[in-house]
């Protein structure tokens, strides 16, 4: 069975390299237990509005309004008004699913979720770049907090509950992947960031969403290719895509399974200029290793890529404290 070593023996053969950290849903895991938002939405299985979203193949609450919007075009051309309005309704629906689904799994501001601040902030400073996969709050909360990495909307304007336009200009050390509920499409293809102007940021995205119809910029669950599909199809996502796929440090991975659901981004880990992946393991054994060593092999394979990585104990790296 492949080594794991502790996380600070990892730290210190990386002294003097250049690192580079990706988060999963284990760094998020503590505060944030749940896989989907669709299964917070209150939208009961069995139902034509969860049907819908079977139906389309998608978790994704935009895509599924999209779909309901188009409906309502043709059915208000074929003169159908009254189930035009029906599906008006539904799409509206849709939009307040979401929205409970945001309330249900946030607390309203970040203090009501008590987090360790201190050993997050140690832990994520010991790493020059970060790219997360998760779109909860949870690492916009510890970087408001405690200031640590600069997320490329620093020489944007505030504007109401909003800050930016994003800007590959701008210093940037923090990169969302697969989007965030904090972050949103102007309409021009530019990205803003939601903040808290008194009510707290989660009154901000669920306003946004219910009472201005705007959906926040995430990859919902699903396929490797769905989620590549999204991520193409947006300037801010391709960005920062590309940005870890061109990233030339040694790249720690915390939270995270490398499932097949995942293989672009290993795809972008493993054709990279990486030094050296460490991969954190929770609770290793001799099963989940084995399981873990096969699919990395499997990435680095099909990527044509000779980068070695070393399995860390994720435990070790007391993120929320010992």
């Amino acid at each position: 069975m492949p080594e794991v070593i502790e996380f600070q023996r990892a730290i210190e053969a990386t002294d003097g390299d250049d690192r580079a950290l990706l988060i999963g849903n284990g760094f998020s895991a503590r505060y944030f237990n749940y896989q989907s938002l669709l299964e917070k939405s209150g939208l009961d299985e069995g139902t034509p509005l969860r049907n819908l979203f079977a139906a389309l193949t998608t978790t994704d609450f935009e895509a599924v309004v999209r779909a309901l919007e188009g409906a309502v075009v043709v059915e208000t051309a074929y003169g159908n008004d009254a189930h035009a309005k029906e599906l008006e309704d539904h799409a509206q629906k849709i939009r307040e699913a979401l929205v409970q689904a945001i309330n249900t799994t946030h607390p309203k501001h970040r203090e009501d979720l008590d987090p360790q601040y201190t050993s997050s902030a140690a832990f994520l400073e010991k790493f020059s770049t970060v790219f997360t996969l998760n779109y909860d709050l949870l690492l916009y909360w510890v970087n408001l907090e405690k200031r640590i990495l600069k997320d490329g909307f620093g020489l944007g304007t505030p504007t109401g509950s909003f800050i930016g336009p994003f800007s590959e200009g701008a210093y940037c050390h923090l990169y969302n992947l697969h989007g965030g509920l904090h972050l949103f499409d102007n309409g021009a293809g530019e990205i803003l960031k939601a903040v808290d102007t008194g009510s707290g940021v989660i009154s901000t995205i669920t306003s946004t969403i219910a009472k201005k119809h705007r959906f926040p910029i995430y990859v919902a669950e699903g396929t490797s290719v769905q989620k590549m599909r999204k991520i193409n199809s947006i300037a801010y996502l391709r960005h920062c895509y590309e940005t870890l796929r061109h990233s030339s440090a040694t790249i720690f991975v915390y939270g995270h399974s490398a499932d097949e659901n995942d293989a672009h981004i290993y795809r972008a880990i493993f054709t990279s200029k990486a030094k050296h992946i460490y991969f954190g393991v929770y609770k290793p054994d001799d099963e989940n290793l084995k399981a873990l060593d096969g699919l990395l092999a499997k990435h680095q394979k099909t990527a044509g890529s000779d980068t070695a990585y070393t399995f860390f104990d994720s435990e070790s790296a007391q993120v929320w404290g010992a």
